[in-house]
């Protein structure tokens, strides 16, 4: 795979896909603004949203509290359920590892990506780049490049933008 391409591309992302795209990308923008990571997520199960949210490791002051965890664990909580199985995560970054497992764990059936880990890597240069990368046996299909530059665009003006 060349560097800053999707791990996988299944196919093209329908239309709802595109809208919950948007809709973690306004996240991501928001969690800019508070002096977050700019990365969003959102949950969608037969075209309802169910869950969204954004990185809020620096307010929470824990470096778990990524957009995917938090919008998993919100959405479970939510439906007093551990499975998300049906579900749809579109989020502007690629998960990392721990994302993509909990992804797993939860059962949800697809995740969709704008930017690459080694989109954000380029910039931070701290990026976990290993582990499992793309559908894995059992877990959910993952596809990536979904609003690619919109969500690379938040990155570096992010990295940019003399981040602590």
């Amino acid at each position: 795979m060349a560097p800053g391409q999707p791990a996988t591309r299944a196919g093209a992302a329908p239309p709802a896909a595109e809208a919950a795209m948007r809709r973690a990308l306004e996240a991501a923008r928001r969690a800019a603004l508070a002096g977050e990571p700019p990365i969003g997520a959102c949950l969608v199960r037969d075209g309802e949203v169910l869950a969204v949210a954004s990185n809020c490791v620096v307010s929470e002051l824990d470096i778990t509290a990524h957009a995917e965890m938090t919008l998993i664990r919100d959405a479970c909580r939510r439906g007093r359920t551990l499975s998300l199985a049906g579900c749809e995560l579109v989020v502007t970054v690629e998960p990392c590892p721990m994302c993509l497992a909990a992804s797993h764990y939860a059962g949800i059936d697809r995740v969709i990506f704008g930017a690459t880990l080694e989109d954000l890597h380029a910039l931070t240069g701290g990026e976990l780049l290993a582990g499992p990368r793309g559908s894995q046996p059992g877990g959910p299909e993952v596809e990536g490049g979904l609003l690619r530059a919109e969500s690379l665009a938040l990155l570096r003006a992010w990295a940019g933008g003399g981040r602590g």
